[in-house]
Parts: C-alpha cells; structure tokens; sequence
C-alpha cells in the first residue's frame, strides 16, 4: 500500500546529499509548507543496461531518483520505459526489479519495455498514458536528456514537467560535454522530424474528443 505517499514531506528546503528538482519549463513546488504535487505518473525513461544485466549508473540514478519522488508523494505510480539495448534484459525491465527491491509494490509499476529511443519511449507512453486517462506527467532522466525528453512528450499533448536525477552522465569532462553536444545536434532533428508525427498523432487522438467538451 502506498497510503503512506500522501503523508511524504515536500521537497523543499535542500540539505545536504538531497536531490535537487531540475528548473524547466514548469516548477516543483519548492516551500516548505506547501504539499507535493500530484502528477498521474513519474515516467522514469531508461539508460544503459551492462553485462550481466547490471544497471549502468545512469539507470540507477535515474530510478532511484524516481522512487525516492514516489515516497515522497509526488505520484502513486511509476512507469519505466526503454526497451533492448546491446545487453539483456530491457531497461525497463531492470527500473522494475530496482524499483521493486527499494519498496515499490509491483502493481503500482508500469513496464514500456519496446521503445529504444526518446522518441519511441515519448509516443509508447503517450498510449499507455491516454488508455488510463493521466496526462500531469513527471518525467526523470538526466539534465542533459530533459529538454529533448520534455519536447517529446509535451509535442504528444501532455502536461509533462522535468526533475532530473542527482549526479554527473559521466566522470570525465570531455565526455559530458559529448553528451550535451550530442542532445544540442539532436533537437534540430526533433523539429523536422519529431514535431509533424506527433502533431499528427496528437491531432487524431484528441481531436474528436475536444468536440465533446463543454
């Protein structure tokens, strides 16, 4: 049960070793005083999975991070997304193992295990969202992986706000500026690419029903 969750502190004043809610388009609520907001889903999108099925790093920050926004009542249900990388078992599949293992009920995991880009995991989780009914997403992966991320799934229709996991993509400093470059070279491909599909989507899935609203 998870009774518990509408009880869990706000994020608000920061000490130190906490996590920190990343600044995007839309804001955590950050006062003391103030409850969690309540998102339908903390969409936790995958990174890669070593051999052994070992979790990379970046997929344990990643859905720690998100179990860690789950307990403290941010939302009652997590699904992970990210499908078969260069090792077994999914990405996602590995988010709900740890998921589980740090005290998350199964039955409030959802597992996209299909998608192997942020595009994919974007229009999959659209689905998976719009047959439930939640559109307040909040989505957790990387600093440097949130503005393509957010443009994904906000292209789909969806109040999605950011929170990036704590930590660094990487040690080294030439290869998280790699990682920046490459999110920077990416968005231009989003625009011509992205922006049209999912619009498109977007328009055939909620068109008709916007008619019926008062």
């Amino acid at each position: 049960m998870l009774s518990s969750l509408s009880y869990a502190p706000a994020m608000g004043a920061h000490r130190p070793g906490e996590y920190r809610v990343v600044r995007q388009k839309s804001l955590l609520q950050k006062h003391i005083e103030s409850p969690p907001v309540a998102y339908d889903v903390i969409v936790v999108l995958g990174a890669a999975v070593w051999p052994s099925g070992q979790p990379s790093p970046a997929l344990q920050r990643r859905i720690l991070h998100a179990v860690d926004l789950l307990q403290r009542g941010y939302a009652a249900y997590l699904l992970v997304t990210g499908g078969l990388g260069k090792y077994p078992p999914a990405e996602a599949v590995v988010m709900q193992s740890l998921a589980v293992a740090h005290g998350i009920p199964p039955q409030h995991i959802l597992c996209e295990d299909q998608a192997t880009s942020t595009f994919a995991s974007a229009l999959r989780c659209c689905d998976i969202l719009r047959q439930r009914g939640w559109s307040r997403v909040l989505v957790v992966t990387d600093r440097y992986h949130l503005p393509r991320t957010l443009f994904a799934f906000w292209s789909c229709g969806l109040h999605a706000v950011g929170s990036a996991a704590p930590g660094k993509p990487a040690r080294r400093l030439r290869r998280r500026w790699y990682y920046y470059l490459r999110e920077g070279l990416a968005l231009p491909w989003y625009l011509v690419r992205a922006v049209p599909i999912l619009l498109r989507r977007r328009g055939q899935a909620g068109g008709p029903q916007s008619t019926t609203r008062p």
